[in-house]
């Protein structure tokens, strides 16, 4: 069946990715882009990324060097421009001045409708599923112009749980959200839940005529031998942020301490810091637990991070909000027990592939891993879950997007 690499005229949005250049782990929004980057790559599509000077046009080349800019191949020199204004040693403005030398074609802002009049023709496939570069110039130029304007959603977080996020993102963001109601032919949900939330924030105003859901991809990893397995070996994996529920697990962990147990599980916290936990860094760096049953790794690599899971009794996920959540998905395929909070969303992509636990009840926490720890939890059978191939979420993505074409066809 037809993929992604078949849409015909695809232009890719790939400016978080280049946003993302030289800082460290890729999140889960940017592995997504980074997915369709690679599946794009083997097709015949155009890449189009902002700046902070204006637009670029790129081809196989110069996606191709994006591709391994993010994978750490060397930069490059700046160019003069960035070197006089002193963005020179800047990740992002070093990797802006390599992708200009490659550029089939490039804009300054306002040049956008002629850049697309001079290069892209008439059914261009305009595809953004990095929730950046959703401004007024970029989605009224492509909807104007003769083709499709598609646009992927991973969650509403800003909106519905406005104090999980960095200060000043919530207005901007519904900005963005807005303005794919108005200008976006296909809006791709990555789950159900996702959608609903939409809906909800777009009931009562005119909405886009094709919605779909489309669960993403997972990459399965190596299966570990079961023997391999730690039972005192606990992860929490993603960006140390408020809505992911660190302080919960603190917690959790201070609960076990006090308990009749023959030795402390050891919880491994893996991930970048984010906003607003500047006290629960401070507790946690307090704390006497702290290098005994508490570690803190920072962002590890993909590599590192499998070793984790490989050895993990169970993956510990108490998030307060989630889009979609790749690291239960992940833990269930290497052998883990995705403990996760109550969210609809795991129990859509999940099943019974998990264990639930309230996200509000430390005691509940520290009494599951109590009983995983001991051997004595009756666990899922995660032999059963059914996750998307990457393969399957772009065929699905292929198949919506091809009906909604027909509106930029001669």
């Amino acid at each position: 069946m037809p993929g992604l690499r078949d849409i015909p005229c695809l232009w890719l949005d790939v400016t978080r990715l280049l946003t993302r250049v030289g800082r460290g782990a890729l999140t889960g929004i940017d592995r997504v882009e980074m997915a369709y980057l690679v599946e794009a790559l083997t097709g015949d599509a155009s890449y189009l990324c902002r700046t902070t000077r204006g637009y670029l046009l790129l081809d196989r080349r110069g996606a191709q060097a994006l591709l391994d800019m993010i994978n750490g191949i060397d930069l490059g020199r700046a160019d003069w421009i960035s070197r006089l204004t002193g963005r020179g040693n800047k990740p992002r403005h070093r990797a802006e001045a390599a992708l200009r030398r490659l550029a089939v074609a490039r804009c300054r802002p306002p040049g956008l409708p002629k850049l697309l009049r001079d290069h892209a023709p008439r059914g261009c496939i305009y595809l953004n599923v990095g929730h950046s570069n959703l401004s007024e110039a970029t989605l009224s130029a492509m909807s104007a112009h003769p083709g499709t304007c598609a646009v992927m959603i991973h969650d509403l977080i800003p909106l519905t749980h406005p104090n999980y996020v960095a200060d000043g993102l919530p207005e901007p963001f519904a900005g963005r959200i807005d303005r794919v109601r108005q200008y976006a032919d296909l809006v791709i949900s990555n789950s159900a839940a996702t959608q609903a939330d939409l809906e909800a924030h777009w009931a009562g105003q005119s909405v886009p005529m094709r919605q779909i859901v489309a669960h993403l991809g997972v990459t399965p990893w190596q299966m570990p031998d079961p023997q391999d397995r730690e039972p005192g070996h606990f992860v929490m994996l993603g960006t140390v942020e408020v809505r992911k529920n660190h302080a919960l697990m603190i917690d959790a962990w201070e609960a076990l301490a006090v308990m009749s147990l023959p030795q402390m599980p050891e919880l491994h916290i893996i991930g970048a810091t984010g906003w607003k936990v500047d006290d629960l860094i401070a507790r946690i760096k307090a704390h006497p637990l702290l290098g005994q049953s508490i570690f803190m790794h920072g962002p590890l690599s993909d590599t590192e991070v499998q070793g984790h899971l490989a050895r993990a009794n169970a993956l510990l996920f108490p998030s307060l909000a989630e889009g979609y959540g790749y690291p239960p998905l992940e833990a269930a395929l290497a052998g883990a027990t995705p403990i996760c909070s109550n969210l609809p969303v795991f129990r859509e992509t999940l099943g019974d592939c998990a264990v639930y636990v309230d996200s509000n009840d430390a005691y509940s926490w520290a009494e599951t891993i109590r009983q995983h720890f001991c051997g004595i939890a009756v666990k899922p059978e995660l032999t059963t879950l059914k996750v998307a191939t990457w393969a399957e979420h772009f065929i699905k993505v292929a198949e919506a997007i091809q009906p909604s074409a027909e509106k930029g066809r001669p």
